[in-house]
């Protein structure tokens, strides 16, 4: 094989290998956990919704959540949109919330969604205990 043959084959298996990775490190799939629970950030508490129902980057059936529910959702992918509906009564949605979150902002797989629309108040994502 000439010098200039081998150069290529290297470039190639390079190219093959960090697409490989690449659609790896983005299909990953992860499982996380769902709180509608209360939640005390400088002594101000924010109350659980009485009932809500949450969407996961737009898949799957949405989970219904009354006050202290936990659910869990399966997300791939490093960047997620989560859409959070307050419901009344009689189960019509009066109010959504829309927030955008990646992986690395993450500090474990549960989150809770209290804080998560309230602007993301420290504590919004936890490891489980």
């Amino acid at each position: 094989m000439k010098p200039r043959q081998i150069l290529v084959n290297i470039l190639l298996l390079a190219v093959f290998a960090g697409l490989g990775i690449y659609c790896y490190n983005v299909g990953k799939a992860y499982d996380i956990l769902i709180d509608n629970a209360a939640f005390s950030h400088e002594g101000t508490t924010y109350e659980a919704y009485e009932a809500i129902l949450v969407t996961v980057d737009g898949e799957g059936e949405p989970l219904y959540l009354v006050e202290g529910d936990r659910g869990a959702a399966t997300i791939a992918g490093k960047k997620h949109v989560i859409l959070v509906e307050e419901l009344d009564i009689d189960d019509n949605v009066v109010k959504s919330h829309k927030v955008s979150f990646s992986n690395k902002e993450m500090k474990g797989n549960v989150v809770n969604v209290v804080p998560l629309v309230n602007g993301k108040l420290p504590g919004w994502s936890y490891p489980l205990k």
